[in-house]
């Protein structure tokens, strides 16, 4: 598993096969991660509450959520998962890119009219879906069918699911809003690549100074605006992405704690180790020996 798939499902697939590119993690809030910080990515998301409730934010957007919610997130869309204090939240992360189902030069309405719509945002409907109408009815059917045909794999079962996502897709289209409910915050677009900057130089020293002219704003702006929006600090940010990435390699490696330490952005090992413990309740040498076993 890569670091980019861990930080954000841990190793809670629960549908694999190669060479199709539709995936389905199944993950608890706090038993897998305290929260999920606000990130992106390229492919197509789908949230879908099982059990519990919380709050998924979309674009900074801060959405109710309970059991049966389901919020589609588009490619692109910085997103972020919490449950509410002292509760737990079951939750089923489905995965796919649009593309793989079609939209070549023979599917030119499919490219766009909902492909190149969905890609860049224009495709507007109501999040979470509205329980109990038609369209919360066939996107659920859509995504339950799905979810039985990679359960039972029988043959050809990649049709199958394909098939249900254009019933998935047709949902969104058929309930698209002649706008979107909400316009995009100019921040978003802003603060996403501050979160691309983390994403790859986080071992690297990064300060707010830094953070604050890569999204073209003065020092005090940005650190008002990225805690109104993501509801951390920058450095607050920084420094629970380093120590997810150092659950990773404690937990997919052989390196030593020291290297760790260092390849995570810590250049001091005892403050590592503090801030590690004050995280996961446990040291660093604690918390690899309880993964292995």
């Amino acid at each position: 598993m890569e670091f980019d798939e861990y930080a954000q499902y841990r190793e809670t697939k629960l549908h694999e096969q190669p060479d199709f590119a539709y995936n389905t993690y199944l993950c608890t809030i706090p038993q897998d991660f305290d929260r999920v910080n606000p990130h992106w990515h390229d492919q197509m998301e789908v949230i879908y509450i099982k059990r519990g409730e919380g709050v998924v934010s979309v674009d900074f957007n801060r959405l109710e959520v309970r059991a049966g919610s389901i919020v589609p997130v588009l490619p692109g869309e910085i997103h972020s998962i919490d449950g509410t204090p002292g509760g737990r939240m079951e939750y089923e992360n489905i995965i796919f890119s649009p593309g793989m189902l079609g939209g070549g030069d023979e599917d030119e309405w499919f490219r766009k009219n909902v492909l190149e719509p969905l890609r860049n945002g224009n495709l507007a409907f109501e999040r979470p879906i509205p329980p109990g109408t038609d369209f919360y009815l066939e996107a659920k059917a859509a995504l339950d069918g799905a979810d039985a045909a990679c359960t039972n794999r029988t043959p050809g079962y990649s049709l199958l699911v394909k098939g249900y996502l254009f019933e998935f897709l047709h949902a969104l289209y058929a309930n698209r809003l002649d706008r979107p409910q909400t316009q995009p915050r100019r921040s978003a677009d802003r603060l996403k690549v501050v979160l691309a900057d983390v994403k790859t130089r986080y071992a690297e020293k990064l300060t707010v100074e830094g953070a604050a002219s890569l999204a073209g704003y003065s020092e005090a702006h940005f650190m008002r605006v990225f805690k109104e929006e993501t509801g951390q600090t920058f450095v607050g940010y920084l420094n629970d992405y380093r120590l997810t990435a150092a659950t990773y390699f404690l937990r997919e490696t052989d390196e030593s704690i020291g290297n760790i330490a260092v390849s995570c952005g810590f250049d001091n090992g005892s403050y590592f180790i503090r801030r590690f413990r004050a995280r996961y309740g446990k040291t660093p040498s604690e918390y690899r020996k309880a993964a292995g076993s």
